[in-house]
């Protein structure tokens, strides 16, 4: 049996214009952000991110939670990706 987050690791990509960014199926763009130390979405990607979300029926207050999620995501699928390239 698999579970809800089976394959979690194919929604996300590196970009190829910027290969320090992280794109989600949802439209959003993660970067890692030196001065905080972690993977943190774009402004630009947040505004298309919210509408993208709202349209799937998710309420508003969902929102802040699921975007943190997927900034934890990002990171590990950074760490992933590492373990996993082809050399």
């Amino acid at each position: 049996m698999t579970g809800k987050h089976y394959r979690w690791h194919r929604a996300w990509r590196r970009d190829a214009a910027s290969p320090t960014r992280l794109l989600h199926d949802s439209g959003l763009v993660v970067e890692y952000d030196r001065e905080l130390g972690c993977w943190a979405a774009t402004e630009e990607s947040c505004g298309a991110w919210a509408a993208w979300e709202c349209a799937r029926g998710v309420p508003l207050h969902d929102l802040t939670a699921r975007l943190t999620r997927l900034c934890k995501e990002a990171a590990l699928f950074a760490a992933w990706e590492k373990r996993h390239a082809k050399n």
